[in-house]
């Protein structure tokens, strides 16, 4: 398909990146690279190739060929079945491009049951590049399947674990997920099969050659014991992690604030770190007009975290050794697992899956913990649309073989980012590239990608915004192909020091504001007696959430014994915490009069913290008192700083969990 050399170069010039353009000097080994890439890409229909012309800083410059006969000959050679598994016929010409003289090739691509060609000098799957984006990337094991499409290919959570044994697998687990599979679908074919048999019928387990049942990587990692799971596949684990701040800092001493490592079979392992997110979101307190129930509102729906993390337990690269990551950021959560998307990003979200693990996915599906037919994304993205909050992103990263989902607690366009956008105002800049540039100052960079799940562009839109704001000055440009991206120019209002500091020092209320925003009716008062300057501060004023002092009880599911035994801090559910009290003690607190003394408020605090610690909503209802941040306060704050109290998790504040003990040496 013939396209003139100018028009070619002015779309390389006007979009920085192109996935059907690439630019060459000459001719060298990479160029082969580039035609088998483009004549295997599925659905790219092929690409050009411009010889002559050479990326140079921000833009490309024609620097001609010398000889382009010899150049368009040594290309058709290389494209013949000596190099090549099978033989290539680009279409190769000559042309006149700003005074000089240049080669352009076109690869068509492969009819499907063509593909993939190779560099027989790399065999498969590394010879059999890819067009990803505006590179070429090395073929893997899952694109040979996509190749073969039809095929019987045998997917990895089928292959044997020759070491494990049919004595690995946990009784109570296979139990646990049959029980729990008759409870969400009665008719169930497995109701009623022995527990070995439920396992093979789920591929977990197989015989191999000499008639012996073995366990599958599927089987494993659904029922295998903790210790079996240690000695099989030690990094098919889920790290969650705690980040006191925006951004990941590097720091040997403390590089987080708090690790749950969990190893155990996915079922379990979700439910953990599930319950732990869940624990360990900040929330807000809404209520409904001419409804005195509180309602608690999470900083991402509850139904957005569940798919996010399902996402990555059963579409991770399990070949790939290297656990799943969670980490909560003051601002995000990331989710980050091994393997690259089977689908192409800019398929994210339609109907339609492509699961790595189909076993392990239906599992979950049957559970009723994912939805069908690759729903998922999409669900997210509604979920956050509804809740006010920015889309969730989404970044496959092929080079590196591995896929991070980001989920923010605020919306971008928040009053903070509106105030600095303002001082740009001469820039006339649109929506999209508004987004890019607060996105960029509040995490640092922006790529491609990212802009496309934030504002919905396809890839050539989002590159030409991103150039246009890097022509303006607003953004620079880093890194190269599909690994660039952007990070705030010298022209972008504010240093981007200050700036940062300024995006860190909101996000302790900016999820507060959002969610208040959209509040039926006023948060409760205190209505019990405090003097005025003792009175709860509605939210909206900036308390930080570590000051809402919201009741455990009704923020979800506490962590099951093993995750609290990780952390290791927060107290036992007690009970009645009012049946733990001393006879004395309760004396007091029922003599307490409707406007107490501070002092007199104080010395019962540090007396019932003796007792045991305790949450701030449990001794809110001992001493009778609505406002529990009026408690956190002007009470129970200062008792820290005075040293007379102390919290159970003392490097986090605004811990779901935050309870409250007496200094040893300084009880009443």
């Amino acid at each position: 398909m013939r396209r003139p050399a100018a028009q070619l170069l002015d779309e390389l010039r006007r979009l920085d990146e192109h996935e059907r353009i690439e630019a060459k000097r000459g001719l060298g080994k990479e160029a082969l690279f580039t035609v088998v890439a483009l004549a295997n890409e599925p659905g790219l229909g092929g690409g050009w190739i411009l010889f002559g012309v050479e990326a140079r800083g921000d833009s490309y410059e024609v620097v001609g060929v010398p000889d382009p006969d010899r150049v368009c000959s040594d290309l058709a050679a290389q494209c013949s079945d000596q190099t090549l598994s099978r033989p290539l016929r680009p279409e190769i010409w000559t042309e006149e491009l700003e005074n000089a003289r240049v080669v352009v090739a076109f690869v068509p691509e492969l009819s499907a049951g063509d593909k993939p060609v190779y560099l027989t000098r790399h065999g498969l799957p590394r010879g059999a590049y890819r067009r990803v984006g505006s590179t070429d990337q090395q073929g893997s094991a899952e694109d040979l399947d996509r190749y073969r499409d039809g095929a019987s290919v045998r997917p990895y959570e089928d292959t044997l674990v020759l070491d494990a044994r049919m004595d690995d697998f946990d009784r109570g687990a296979i139990t646990k997920y049959r029980q729990g599979l008759i409870d969400a679908n009665p008719a169930s074919e497995l109701r009623d099969l022995a527990l070995e048999e439920v396992v093979e019928a789920l591929g977990g387990c197989r015989r191999d050659e000499g008639g012996v049942m073995r366990p599958t990587v599927a089987g494993i990692l659904l029922f295998a014991k903790p210790l079996a799971l240690r000695r099989l596949m030690p990094a098919a684990r889920i790290d969650y992690l705690v980040v006191d701040g925006t951004k990941w800092v590097q720091d040997t001493q403390r590089p987080f604030d708090s690790v749950l490592e969990v190893r155990a079979p996915l079922l379990e392992a979700f439910r953990r770190v599930y319950r732990a997110l869940l624990d360990d979101l900040p929330r807000s307190t809404r209520f409904s007009t001419g409804n005195p129930q509180r309602h608690e509102d999470a900083a991402v729906p509850e139904r957005v975290l569940r798919e996010a993390l399902v996402n990555a337990i059963t579409h991770r690269s399990y070949r790939v050794h290297q656990p799943t990551q969670v980490i909560r950021y003051r601002n995000r959560i990331e989710i980050r697992n091994a393997g690259h998307s089977l689908v192409e990003e800019d398929q994210l979200g339609k109907p339609g899956s492509q699961p790595r693990n189909p076993r392990i996915a239906d599992v979950f599906r049957e559970m009723h913990l994912a939805e069908n037919k690759g729903t998922g994304i999409g669900v997210m993205r509604r979920e956050m649309k509804e809740a006010h909050l920015s889309p969730p992103l989404f970044e496959s990263d092929r080079g590196g073989d591995r896929f991070n989902a980001t989920l923010l607690f605020h919306h971008l366009l928040g009053e903070n980012a509106r105030g600095w956008l303002a001082s740009l105002k001469d820039h006339e800049l649109s929506d999209e590239q508004a987004i890019a540039l607060v996105f960029a100052r509040d995490d640092g960079r922006v790529s491609n990608s990212v802009l496309r799940d934030l504002t919905g562009l396809d890839t050539l839109g989002a590159s030409l915004q991103l150039r246009k704001l890097r022509d303006l000055g607003l953004l620079q440009k880093q890194g190269s192909g599909t690994a660039s991206y952007y990070v705030l120019g010298p022209k972008a209002g504010p240093a981007v020091e200050e700036a940062a500091k300024e995006a860190t020092e909101e996000t302790g209320s900016q999820y507060q504001t959002n969610l208040f925003d959209r509040r039926e009716a006023p948060l409760e008062s205190d209505e019990q007696g405090f003097p005025a300057d003792e009175q709860g501060l509605p939210e909206e004023q900036g308390l930080p959430v570590e000051e809402q002092g919201l009741p455990v009880e009704e923020q979800g599911s506490p962590l099951d014994e093993q995750a609290v035994e990780a952390d290791g801090h927060w107290p036992p559910d007690e009970g009645d915490p009012w049946a733990e009290l001393p006879p004395e003690l309760r004396r007091q607190i029922e003599q307490l009069g409707a406007r107490p003394r501070r002092p007199t408020v104080q010395r019962l605090l540090v007396a019932l913290c003796t007792v045991r610690p305790m949450r701030p909503a449990e001794l809110a209802s001992l001493l009778g008192r609505r406002s529990v941040n009026a408690l956190v306060r002007h009470h129970l704050t200062p008792l820290v700083d005075r040293g007379e109290l102390e919290r159970t998790h003392p490097g986090r504040p605004a811990h779901p969990r935050q309870a409250y003990r007496a200094v040893k040496g300084r009880e009443a």
